[in-house]
């Protein structure tokens, strides 16, 4: 599920380091965005393709698709790293993942995603193995 995990900081000017290794699999261009459970979601461009071509399909009459779809959109932000591979993630992305300094950076099926050290820690020690075990065995 969870191949990778890495702790980072954000530095005095909330920049941050993706890992190397995860920056090789997204390639040069990739998009944080917001995530499940008060993550965010890191997508390559050709994932990102993806999910907008998917995305494109929602009918735009539909009220209740509308605002979900909407706020997706509006938190997606096109990473650009500095010359020493740092990103400087935006303010509205930092409020949403409820980023401050420790932060924890996964690599998971899907993609990448950031968390906040200590909404990673509550998110993850908040439930009870057996009834997730049975939801994911529901799923399977």
């Amino acid at each position: 599920m969870f191949d990778r995990v890495y702790n980072h900081q954000l530095d005095a000017k909330n920049r941050m380091r993706i890992p190397a290794k995860l920056r090789e699999e997204l390639g040069e261009h990739y998009t944080v965005t917001c995530g499940v459970g008060g993550c965010l979601s890191v997508y390559s461009e050709s994932q990102m393709s993806e999910i907008k071509a998917k995305l494109a399909k929602i009918p735009m009459f539909d009220a209740a698709a509308q605002k979900p779809l909407r706020f997706f959109l509006y938190h997606c932000w096109d990473a650009e790293e500095d010359k020493q591979g740092r990103i400087l993630l935006p303010e509205n992305l930092r409020k949403y993942a409820k980023l401050e300094k420790d932060v924890v950076i996964i690599k998971s099926l899907n993609g990448i995603e950031i968390w906040s050290a200590d909404v990673w820690e509550n998110y993850i020690s908040g439930g009870d193995f057996d009834d997730m075990a049975g939801a994911l065995n529901a799923l399977m």
